[in-house]
Parts: structure tokens; C-alpha cells; sequence
């Protein structure tokens, strides 16, 4: 996956701060004068960035660019700054930035979206500006992001101006992404995946002795399963404890608690061969989500990671004292981007079972059914995906 973008506040190429200072030497010196500058540690990068912060006020005084540069590939872009936790609780923090030019005669044009900002809201956090097509080498000013002090906001609150960066939603067509099992060591992961050819007792192994005792559209207590519930032999415990790893490239959209699933982590990915439920093949971006996390979480949303990262180690579900182990599955579209948690219509499932209807009921059959839909058109079998995808 190609990295993000980044463009940080100490760039002296790409980062520019203006003032509304009607020529005057004095009134510049003023308005710079009110800045602040401070160090944050950014979680999700494991470093720290230079943020500028300064008063808002209801006269536009200052503007601040950050540049998108001149040489990055034409695509799509996810176009995000960093907002600290600290002097930077401003609810109308206003961005735009600038998607394209028109020029009529002499006259050039900017074609911007507007943001604003909660800034009070948010902490540590990448906070994105919106999804869009940047091509910089028809414009410079493409691709730019420009951040304004004014706000109406009595009394004036503190606006924060913190690094931007552009993260890709595309990949060159030639270039191919290996993807892993998300257990195993660093040779069993390096090795020809099986295919699930081997099986323990009548379950598919996937890498060393790691077994799936609950493969992909296995109807079980909770309707049809979306994934892989990756094992140990042995007893329950075996699993405790064990290095969870990222299946390849990609960003992580979500690291937390998420209900009954206790914790759970999402990463976003692109250029994947993914085998749609029609048969047909095709590249794109996916989304894979690691069940049952232990509290040891080691990455935090927008963070970049490596195929074979270490990203966390195996738990336990929410209230659970027994039954250590991987819940692992793909998911083709981006229902995971907007809710981590999902789970194909459990509430229906759990009403069933409760019911004491059996498979013969026309309501069974009927929710069955839309529960199996739910699955085919959302994910994918993750012993396919790895397959296809690593040898």
C-alpha cells in the first residue's frame, strides 16, 4: 500500500501561513506574535508533530496552507489533519480544500469544499476533510489544504493547526499486495498456505498447527458465522495470550473495545484479489477485523501498518472466562469502516433460538435465509482470501 502524504509545519516548501495585515509591518508582527507553538505526541505515527495554535476571532486575520506536493501520483485521496488533545477546543474550525481549477481568461478559479471542524471533540486523532480526486500536476494549488482563524465564536476559543496529510484510496495497477494468516510465526506465515488441505479432526488447518473450528458460512448459535475462529489444539487456553499479527498493508480504522466482541481492531487495505460470491474475480480495497483482542492493543486508528506487524494478542469475548481464540474474517465492502461491530442480524437469530422453532419453520427458513444474504454480499471466505492472495 502506498504510504500517506504528509506535509508537517516546520516544511518550508510546503507549509505557508498568510496574514490579512493591509501591508502594515507593525500589524504583521502583531499577528504573529499570537501564536503559540507546542509539541504532541501523535499516537498513531509514534511520534511528535509541531502544532501552532492561536485564538479565533471574528475578523479574518490568518490563513494557513499546507500544500499538496507537486509530485505525488494522481488519484484519490483521503485528505486528513491531526487535531490534539489540548489547546484546541474550538467547535467551528473552518477547512477548505482544493479539488480542482477553472480559468476563465486570465481568471484562475479554485474549486473548494468547505469543512468545519469540532475540534473539542477530538483528541490525538487524524480527523479527515473528505474523500477526493487530486491530480496536482494540472494545478499547485490542488490538493491544498487551507485552515482560517475567524469564527463568531464569544468568547474566542483556541484553534489548533496541526500537520495534513493525504492518505491514497488507490494503488498502481502493477503492483501486487501479499497478504498472510494473521497467526502463526514469521516462517509458517512465509510458507505456501495450505488451502486448508489439511485438517484437524474434521476442522481446516490453516498455518502450523492453527485450526479453523469455525469455517465461513458455518451456521451455528449465531446464525451463519462471517469468518474463521482461529485455534490451537489442546485445551481452551492454548490460544491466550498468542501474537495476533496484520495480514498485510493497510490503515487501521478502528482499535477498541466493541461491545460483546470485547476488543476488536479493523484495517483497511487496497489492491486485494477478492473472489465475489458470483464467482467472478476482481481488485480492490478490504477490510480485515481481528475478534476477541485482548486489552495489549499496540495500534491505534489511522495508524500505517506493515504486512506481519504485530498488532495485538488473542483474548477473551466480553464476560467471558473460557474460549480463547481468533475470531478473523474479510470484508468486501466498507460496512466495517462505519460499524467495526457489525454482525449479521443477531438480534433475529437470538429470537429464533429462543423460539424453539426448528429448521422446518417457514419463519426460520425465511430469516436464514436473509442472514445467509447478509453474509455472501458483505464478506468473504477468509481461507479463499488468503489463498488467493499468498501464493
Amino acid at each position: 500500500m502506498t504510504k500517506p502524504v504528509i506535509v508537517f509545519n516546520d516544511d518550508p516548501k510546503y507549509f505557508l501561513v498568510s496574514y490579512y495585515d493591509n501591508d502594515d509591518v507593525n500589524r504583521k508582527k502583531a499577528l504573529e506574535s499570537a501564536w503559540n507553538t507546542f509539541k504532541r505526541y501523535d499516537p498513531a505515527l509514534g511520534r511528535h508533530h509541531q502544532i501552532w495554535t492561536r485564538l479565533t476571532n471574528p475578523n479574518l486575520e490568518v490563513v494557513v496552507d499546507h500544500y499538496f506536493p507537486s509530485n505525488s501520483t494522481p488519484g484519490k485521496y483521503r485528505v486528513e489533519t491531526f487535531i490534539p488533545a489540548v489547546h484546541s477546543n474550538t467547535r467551528r474550525a473552518i477547512f477548505t480544500v482544493t479539488h480542482g481549477v477553472s480559468q476563465t481568461y486570465e481568471q484562475i478559479s479554485e474549486d473548494t469544499t468547505m469543512v468545519v471542524v469540532d475540534m473539542s471533540e477530538l483528541h490525538d486523532v487524524w480527523h479527515t476533510l473528505g474523500e477526493y480526486y487530486l491530480d496536482p500536476k494540472q494545478n499547485p494549488v490542488i490538493g491544498k489544504v487551507r485552515q482560517y482563524d475567524i469564527s463568531l465564536e464569544d468568547p474566542p476559543k483556541e484553534a489548533s493547526y496541526g500537520p495534513v496529510r493525504w492518505v491514497p484510496l488507490f494503488v498502481s495497477p502493477d503492483k501486487k499486495n501479499r497478504f498472510d494468516a494473521p497467526v502463526g510465526t514469521k516462517d509458517e506465515r512465509n510458507a505456501v498456505f495450505p488451502n486448508g488441505r489439511g485438517s484437524y479432526g474434521r476442522y481446516p488447518i490453516w498455518v502450523g498447527s492453527w485450526f479453523d473450528a469455525n469455517p465461513f458460512l458455518n451456521w451455528y448459535t449465531y446464525g451463519f458465522h462471517t469468518g474463521a475462529d482461529l485455534n490451537l489444539p489442546g485445551v481452551s487456553s492454548a490460544d491466550k495470550g498468542k501474537d495476533i499479527y496484520t495480514i498485510g498493508d493497510g490503515v487501521v480504522t478502528f482499535a477498541g473495545s466493541a461491545g460483546s466482541w470485547g476488543n476488536i481492531i479493523v484495517i483497511e487495505h487496497q489492491n486485494a484479489l477478492v473472489t465475489l460470491p458470483n464467482g467472478t474475480q476482481r481488485k480492490q480495497n478490504i477490510y480485515s477485523r481481528y475478534g476477541h483482542v485482548d486489552d495489549r492493543i499496540n495500534v491505534r486508528k489511522g495508524q500505517f501498518v506493515k504486512r506481519g506487524q504485530n498488532i495485538g494478542y488473542i483474548g477473551l469475548a466480553a464476560n467471558q472466562v473460557s474460549g480463547w481464540h481468533l475470531h478473523f474474517d474479510i470484508c468486501y465492502t466498507d460496512l466495517l469502516k462505519t460499524r467495526p461491530a457489525h454482525w449479521p442480524n443477531l438480534d433475529a437469530i437470538r429470537a429464533l433460538r429462543w423460539s424453539g422453532r426448528d429448521r422446518e419453520y417457514r419463519t426460520f427458513s425465511g430469516t436464514q435465509s436473509g442472514v445467509f444474504r447478509e453474509v455472501i454480499n458483505n464478506y468473504v471466505d477468509p481461507l479463499r482470501f488468503i489463498s488467493d492472495n499468498h501464493n
